[in-house]
């Protein structure tokens, strides 16, 4: 991405800049308090986005990776799952578009009453664990296929069903030698 100057058109945030707040099933009236928390940190991330930058936020709930990509200014948001292409948890849909609020907020911004969603057909993984590397090859793809976006849709540049073997092997590799390096400094 650097060597390519594609660096500044995207930023990354750490799925553990925005925990996962434990669930109290007790504790009904501090749900929204939790995940107006998650919002706030989430909002803290956003902050320094630039006007056309796209904000990739890997997330996991129950134990399942997605990718959600914002487009803050534009109040586009589109979810990427690769075991079903739909919104499954409504939790995650609030946290994002209170997030988005703030942003708004922080910025000085009115923003949209509704906010965008669309859920991106991305390629199905092939069993139930695969998830967290679909989300890095996913993510990979979209940085390598930016420039070829067709009418400002990240839909087009998902035509695939599922990726191959040596796809995900080339993520998982990545993630290996990533990882090596870190151990052996």
């Amino acid at each position: 991405m650097v060597k390519e100057n594609k660096i500044d058109k995207f930023r990354f945030v750490n799925p553990h800049s925005i925990p996962n707040l434990q669930k109290n099933i007790h504790d009904k009236t501090g749900k929204t308090e939790r995940l107006n928390k998650r919002a706030s940190y989430l909002a803290d991330r956003l902050s320094g986005a630039a006007m056309d930058q796209l904000v990739l936020v890997p997330s996991c709930c129950d134990f399942h990776w997605t990718l959600t990509v914002i487009e803050p200014y534009k109040e586009i948001v589109y979810l990427l799952d690769s075991l079903c292409h739909r919104i499954r948890d409504e939790d995650w849909k609030y946290v994002v578009e209170m997030e988005l609020r703030m942003f708004n907020s922080t910025k000085g911004r009115k923003g949209r009453k509704r906010v965008q969603w669309e859920v991106i057909k991305d390629p199905k993984q092939p069993d139930a664990k695969q998830c967290g590397y679909y989300v890095m090859r996913v993510m990979r793809q979209i940085t390598e296929e930016f420039e070829t976006l067709e009418g400002d849709s990240l839909r087009s540049i998902f035509t695939k069903m599922e990726y191959s073997m040596e796809e995900t092997d080339e993520v998982r590799t990545e993630l290996a030698e990533c990882i090596q390096d870190h151990i052996y400094e």
